[in-house]
């Protein structure tokens, strides 16, 4: 009975997971994009056809296999695609967390299995990285917790594992760029063994195996160029790539704000504390776990968006010394009330297990939709439907985070300034004139005057009424609720269609449909 009430609260909690999010991440429509061409086609395509802007001769996307493996969901099942793909991504992921529970400690029982309250909190720690309603790098932090838990049992000189490397790479370097983890996670595994005094020739093979294989990719070694360079490219106006601050980004969960990565450093706080437990018992350091989650821990101050990759290292490498800190409490309870600690711990365990879980539930779930929404409060949905339907056409300058969605929707009638492909498609010089405009920094008007534009779709949040005059020749002929519309003077706008920018219709979208005008001399 135990037993299954346990897992009908896992199979909640990754439902809850799972429909937590309805509104589309700003970049899954580029993934679909290019998902719909590689159906249409059978090919990858090598360049861009949905800027004006100048563009690289090779068009590297790294990212083309998830395109393809996200579409096909949404093509063969609808918007509910998108969410099984997400439902078997999250799954597997703490399949892999709990199997590398199972195997990386042996004095522990292999059969104590995490307790719903861990994966209620693994949930929220890795919120930053699986909060959207699917992204790309959801298909690495899969790979990387399978290779962890693959490590892990090469550690214990399971010589038959090592398969497991080269095959899942092959799948690896098609899918993200973040396949460039997975060679750093091997030598760091390499490294901790040496200075354990292990032999490091099974990650030497380990990595001769997997070499070649990274060399299946539609661009060959110009991909690996590409992923360095864009490991090493700065990132200031995207957040996600800015070092943590303790100030926010903020989470708002039943009315109170909550920093975004409080789960990450909740999970560091347990991971010092177990360091601090174990050095006091004066236990046998492992290096390998220090370096890998040393390392992983400067990555995600330097970058939060590897905070990600802490959180899946520590909660599968660390789960056993957590439960060890809870030892401690156990025996004060059993020192200071020796008659009543066992049904103290019992109550405990049921409360905070079972009970808890449960009561996040039932307040979470009646929250939940079932519907993909295009929110009006994220997406500029009214400006792009009044350009659609008033039949105007041309080159589009809009905000960085609303290129991707302006293309899905526009394209072949308009082409986008810049998009959320900007590491793969830009030269560096294009990208830092097109990223001033949709930031608001500097000159950003520049973007106007060196590149032909018809059309322009303004930020609310980032202009106001006070920029009109910089932009000499344009006048504003509609706005909804997040952006505004803005043509050149001399257009007549008296008969354009106005749409109401609040009507439900536009907050839908039909995921599974094909790009139309299909340029197929740029295959």
């Amino acid at each position: 009975m135990t037993r299954a009430i346990r897992y009908l609260l896992i199979a909640t909690a990754l439902y809850v997971v799972t429909f937590l999010t309805n509104i589309p991440d700003l970049d899954l429509w580029a993934r679909l994009a290019v998902g719909s061409i590689f159906f249409q086609t059978g090919h990858v395509l090598r360049h861009d056809i949905f800027s004006y802007l100048p563009t690289k001769d090779l068009w590297i996307d790294h990212e083309w296999g998830s395109g393809v493996v996200i579409y096909g969901f949404a093509k063969y099942f609808g918007q509910y695609g998108i969410f099984i793909l997400k439902a078997l991504l999250v799954f597997f992921i703490s399949l892999m967390v709990q199997k590398t529970i199972s195997t990386c400690d042996g004095k522990s029982d292999p059969k104590k299995y995490p307790s719903v309250l861990f994966y209620v909190f693994l949930g929220f720690a890795l919120f930053p990285g699986i909060g959207s309603l699917i992204r790309s790098q959801m298909f690495t932090y899969l790979f990387f917790t399978l290779w962890i838990y693959g490590l892990e049992r090469v550690r214990k000189q399971e010589r038959k594992i090592l398969w497991l490397f080269p095959c899942t790479m092959l799948f690896w370097v098609n899918m993200h760029g973040g396949f460039v983890a997975g060679i750093g996670l091997v030598c760091l595994y390499a490294i901790g063994d040496l200075l354990n005094r292990k032999n490091p020739l099974p990650y030497l093979l380990i990595g001769l195996s997997i070499l070649p294989v990274m060399l299946i990719n539609p661009y060959g070694f110009a991909l690996w160029r590409f992923v360095v360079e864009a490991s090493l490219m700065a990132r200031p106006f995207i957040v996600e790539w800015a070092p943590i601050s303790l100030s926010g980004p903020k989470l708002a969960i039943g009315g109170l704000n909550i920093h975004y990565l409080a789960g990450f450093m909740l999970l560091l706080a347990m991971t010092l504390a177990a360091g601090c437990r174990s050095f006091l018992r004066r236990e046998k350091e492992d290096w390998t776990r220090v370096i890998v989650l040393g390392t992983l821990f400067l990555l995600s101050i330097r970058h939060q968006r590897n905070a990600v990759f802490f959180v899946l290292a520590a909660s599968a490498l660390l789960y056993h010394q957590f439960d060890g800190l809870l030892d401690e409490l156990r025996k004060v309870i059993a020192k200071a009330l020796p008659r009543h600690s066992t049904k103290i711990q019992a109550v405990a365990h049921w409360g905070l297990g079972y009970v808890l879980p449960t009561i996040i539930f039932i307040c979470i779930i009646p929250r939940l939709s079932h519907r993909i929404d295009i929110n009006f409060q994220r997406y500029p949905v009214g400006s792009i439907e009044f350009i659609k339907r008033s039949g105007l056409s041309g080159n589009l300058a809009t905000a960085f985070d609303w290129g991707s969605y302006a293309s899905w929707k526009l394209y072949p009638q308009c082409k986008v300034m810049i998009d959320g492909r900007y590491e793969e498609v830009f030269p560096n010089d294009v990208f830092d004139v097109a990223i001033r405009f949709s930031e608001h920094q500097g000159n950003w008007s520049e973007a106007l005057s060196r590149f032909h534009t018809d059309l322009i779709v303004l930020p609310k949040i980032a202009y106001s009424h006070d920029d009109l005059p910089l932009l000499p020749g344009w006048k504003a002929v509609y706005q909804d609720f997040v952006s505004v519309v803005l043509l050149p003077t001399d257009t007549h706008s008296e008969s354009i269609i106005r749409p109401n920018f609040k009507n439900p219709a536009y907050s839908t979208e039909d995921l599974s449909k094909p790009i139309v005008g299909l340029d197929r001399t740029s295959l």
